[in-house]
């Protein structure tokens, strides 16, 4: 198979991984943001402005 052959469906796992990449960095900020969230809540409940 010429390497012609195989840069489509390369482009299409690379466009698939960073699709995935930006998932998961996408749900990793929404956790830390929360985190934080509660983090200052918590904080605010105990007096630590």
């Amino acid at each position: 198979m010429p390497n012609s052959d195989l840069l489509p469906s390369l482009l299409v796992k690379i466009n698939e991984n960073q699709l995935a990449l930006e998932a998961a960095i996408l749900e990793l900020s929404n956790w830390v943001e929360r985190l934080v969230r509660g983090s200052r809540q918590r904080s605010r409940r105990l007096g630590r402005d």
